[in-house]
């Protein structure tokens, strides 16, 4: 739904709400699962968590379920506006939140373990999917100088008609979610071996506790996400945690471009033939533009100490008191291709 106004001559603005709901998506089921009352044991097993599981001389049974469900709202605005030379402007602008409990960025065919915390508990996973980008600006112009046609051939032929043209996009990064990256203890009592956080028979889809702390306050440089927004300290092993951080609760890198180029035009044999010349300018700021792949955003969950003697953890002593983070947590390494640097170029083309 839209509405557009023109607000002066040659000058239009519209403003819409644009939505979608997606039902029956692709989501996982376990024809095998562990019960939820024996997560404690089963997260602290040295044979693993298959013997908690109901037919327990098999491992996970994954299946395809179409129990997902998201939902789109937006806010888009587009202004556009053109001169009495035919010089343009335009500019649009998207405010909007994406929510789910899937993953909506799989094209592989199958379903990721991350795509699912508990299976008895879905609820647990609706957050900010993984295309959540809440800001998006991207605005363009094509400008034409004055030809000055009144100050002789010489000056109409090297200052005069010179065209400017620019993008400019600035962008959030999108939501992304942060998960341990293993689960071990320091200190291991007698007979235990702990080797998930849960105990539900997945690892890779354990999440630290929140702190309180913005994920993404003090990012400077390549340092993206906050080491202090997440802890495993006070964490119940075995347990899910109530405290355990939602989905999607960071951001990644922004997006920050700016684009220009500069073209002059000569027109010879009655305009049968036009000679141009243009100068890019690519990233012209030289902004850093990080890319989302390549940041540290698994949260280390080896080492870890509870509050049993001598730092053993165990299912009757499951609290942790110290461990767990990762050096490099939160830092970005890889750049945008073709836009991680300030790229000039010059261009002459003969047109007959």
């Amino acid at each position: 739904m839209s509405v557009e106004r023109e607000i002066a001559r040659n000058t239009a603005l519209e403003i819409g709400y644009v939505g979608n709901t997606g039902v029956h998506l692709t989501s996982m089921a376990q024809g095998n699962p562990v019960s939820p009352s024996n997560y404690l044991q089963s997260a602290f097993a040295k044979a693993g968590p298959n013997p908690f599981r109901a037919a327990n001389n098999f491992g996970a049974i994954n299946d395809f379920a179409r129990t997902g469900h998201a939902s789109y709202h937006s806010l888009q605005a587009l202004f556009r506006s053109r001169t009495s030379n035919s010089s343009q402007f335009q500019a649009a602008y998207t405010y909007s939140h994406s929510i789910g409990n899937v993953e909506l960025d799989n094209s592989s065919g199958s379903v990721n373990q991350e795509a699912t915390t508990d299976l008895s508990n879905g609820r647990l996973d609706k957050s900010n999917t993984n295309i959540n980008r809440p800001h998006i600006f991207v605005a363009n112009e094509v400008y034409f100088l004055p030809k000055l046609t009144n100050h002789g051939k010489f000056v109409e032929n090297t200052v005069g008609g010179w065209e400017a043209n620019s993008i400019i996009t600035v962008e959030s990064g999108t939501s992304l979610s942060v998960f341990t990256g293993g689960a071990t203890a320091l200190t291991n009592a007698a007979g235990f071996n702990l080797n998930s956080l849960i105990g539900t028979g997945f690892n890779s889809n354990n999440r630290p506790l929140a702190t309180g702390i913005g994920c993404n306050v003090g990012e400077s440089g390549n340092q993206i996400l906050n080491p202090a927004a997440f802890t495993l300290v006070g964490y119940h092993l075995g347990t899910v945690d109530p405290k355990m951080a939602a989905r999607g609760v960071c951001y990644g890198p922004k997006t920050r471009l700016f684009d220009i180029q500069m073209v002059k035009n000569w027109y010879f044999k009655e305009n049968h033939f036009r000679l141009k010349f243009s100068v890019d300018a690519f990233n012209i700021f030289n902004h850093a533009n990080f890319t989302t792949s390549g940041i540290q955003s698994g949260y280390d969950g080896n080492n870890l100490v509870c509050n049993g003697p001598g730092g053993a953890c165990s299912p009757t002593n499951n609290v942790v008191v110290s461990g767990g983070g990762t050096t490099q947590f939160g830092q970005v390494f890889g750049l945008v291709p073709g836009h991680n640097s300030r790229e000039m170029q010059y261009g002459l083309k003969l047109t007959f």
